[in-house]
This record gives structure tokens, C-alpha cells and sequence, in this order.
């Protein structure tokens, strides 16, 4: 695994200096685009902070050394570190990733269950059909037929977590209120695949254990 992530390193690093320019370059226009006088010793400091006064080999060492410490460098979009923008979007996938565990377990468990016990009845046969039906659907298709019916039907722009005039804003209740409003589209998506796959292990295996006790 060490070796895998080495060499991928590597090879992010190569792919990210192909295309011509810098950073320094980008970074050195727009300063004096924005009226400001750059000379050469600014423009030196600045090619020795980002480690551009180096060889391309001292460069990347440079840049996994920056990596390993946690210093991701800056965003070009938002002009903030990496880091405290990957960490802020980071709690919110975990929520949205927790929160779909969650659900996927209270959908797939009691229906697993059923199935097992009312084998071949009708509602069997029913929840079959949903989680082969679950597993067929392409994730984006379901994205795409759930945000067109939560717009037709209730008027919500679900794109994303938060409404436009939430989305920088602190917790209150309202914007607690405004994630819940989005927060169902990606549970419903990220969730409807691993519901249908663990009703059909759990029906399984319930099964196989059923069989046994009647052996038994």
C-alpha cells in the first residue's frame, strides 16, 4: 500500500506539471493586474515559498514533504488553504455518510427480515421486486427523478446541501431546517443501492439459518 500511494503521488505530481505554466506565474498576473507593484525580489520570495526555485526532483520532495505535514497548499478558487476547506466539507460527508448507514439498516433490516419469514407472499415478492429494482437503477437517474419531483411537487431547489442564502451561513434551527429540506435526495440515492443489496443478504442468510433450525 505504501508503495501504491508513492507511486500515485508521483504520478499526481507529474500530471500536475505537464500543462504549461505555474502557479507563481498565475499568481504574479493577477497581482499586478489588480494594480499592484511586483519586483523581482517579491517575485523570488514568492517562487521560495512554493518551492519553484527548485528542480522538478526537489519539487515534488518539496511538495510530499508539505503533504505528509498536512499542508496542502492553497486553493487557486478560493484562495484558502486545502486543508480547512477539505476539513469543512469532510464533517459534512460524514453526517450525510452516517445519517445513510443509518437509514440504509432501518429500511433493509425489518424488510430482510419479512421476506425471510413470509417467503413467496405477496409482500415477498413485492420487496423482491424493489430491491432488484433499487440495484438496477443507475444512481444518477434516481438523483435526477428525485430533484425534478421535489422542484414539481414541493418547490425545493435541491441542488446540493443548502439553500444559496444558507450556504456561508452559521447553524441556526433555519438552516438545520434547510439541510433536512436537501439532505433526503443524496440519503435516498447513496442509500437505495446498499438497502436492496443487504434485503437480499439478509433475506439469505436469514433463510439459511431458518433451514437449519427446521433440520435441526
Amino acid at each position: 500500500m505504501i508503495g501504491l500511494l508513492i507511486a500515485l503521488s508521483v504520478a499526481v505530481f507529474i500530471i500536475i506539471q505537464l500543462p504549461p505554466g505555474d502557479y507563481v506565474t498565475t499568481y504574479i498576473r493577477t497581482l499586478e493586474n489588480n494594480g499592484f507593484l511586483v519586483d523581482n525580489d517579491m517575485i523570488e520570495g514568492i517562487k521560495m515559498q512554493y518551492g519553484m526555485d527548485r528542480s522538478p526532483v526537489q519539487r515534488y520532495f518539496f511538495w510530499a514533504a508539505n503533504l505528509l505535514r498536512g499542508d496542502m497548499g492553497r486553493s487557486f478558487i478560493y484562495n484558502q488553504p486545502v486543508t480547512s476547506l477539505i476539513m469543512g466539507r469532510l464533517a459534512l460527508t460524514m453526517i450525510v455518510s452516517l445519517i445513510t448507514l443509518i437509514t440504509t439498516w432501518i429500511i433493509a433490516l425489518p424488510i430482510g427480515l419479512y421476506s425471510a419469514l413470509r417467503q413467496y407472499s405477496i409482500g415477498d415478492y413485492i420487496f423482491t421486486f424493489l430491491s432488484f429494482f433499487g440495484l438496477a437503477v443507475p444512481n444518477f437517474l434516481l438523483a435526477i427523478l428525485l430533484m425534478y419531483l421535489g422542484f414539481s411537487l414541493f418547490g425545493w431547489q435541491t441542488v446540493g446541501l443548502f439553500s444559496a442564502e444558507f450556504e456561508n451561513a452559521p447553524w441556526t434551527f433555519a438552516k438545520f431546517v434547510d439541510f433536512l429540506k436537501h439532505i433526503w435526495i443524496p440519503v435516498i440515492v447513496l442509500g437505495a443501492g446498499g438497502a436492496a443489496s443487504y434485503v437480499r443478504i439478509l433475506r439469505a442468510n436469514m433463510l439459511d439459518e431458518l433451514k437449519k433450525a427446521d433440520r435441526g
